[in-house]
């Protein structure tokens, strides 16, 4: 159930409340990142110091604990009204927070990629107007045209030579694997 700030205003310090009222819109629009994160590291105290303190009231009001007043303690809505509070105050700095960050994380890779597309566009640019660079050997200067292998006219009988030698290799393999 969420705690209203006129439940919580009478029991919070100015201090606390108006953190607390921070959390809301529109103010909470016109944070950066890091002063979000301050906000959130105080919340967080708040709501520890809350939780931790109706504990241990409740713990005194059980009577598990001594208590720390000379008067015996009666109940602990309030401090359980101010730590609802200040986790709900919390939980608005997070959400703010997270939407902050993937709009910086966005923003952040739409300018990388627009450097990118630069730098692209620059080296495009610097390659087109680059002199024509001779070709690299005579066989590019042809096209790429298939040139025939004179191999075939050296070795005529290649094939078989070829053949020989696989079976030289599978043959000797196989003396390497009886060994082990």
């Amino acid at each position: 159930m969420a705690v209203s700030r006129r439940e919580a205003k009478p029991l919070c310090t100015k201090a606390e409340f108006a953190l607390a009222n921070e959390s809301y819109p529109p103010d909470i629009a016109r944070f950066s990142e890091r002063e979000l994160r301050t906000r959130i590291g105080r919340a967080r105290k708040l709501r520890d110091k809350y939780k931790d303190l109706a504990a241990k009231q409740a713990r005194e009001i059980r009577g598990k604990a001594k208590p720390t007043r000379q008067k015996q303690p009666t109940g602990n809505a309030g401090t359980v009204l101010k730590r609802d509070f200040f986790a709900e105050t919390l939980e608005r700095f997070e959400t703010k927070l997270g939407i902050v960050e993937r709009r910086n994380a966005r923003a952040k890779a739409e300018a990388e990629q627009a450097k990118a597309q630069a730098a692209l566009q620059a080296a495009l640019a610097r390659k087109k107007s680059a002199a024509p660079a001779k070709p690299a050997s005579r066989k590019a200067g042809k096209g790429m045209k298939a040139v025939a292998s004179k191999k075939r006219d050296q070795f005529p009988n290649l094939p078989t030579m070829r053949g020989a030698t696989r079976a030289a290799h599978a043959r000797g393999q196989a003396k390497r694997d009886g060994r082990r």
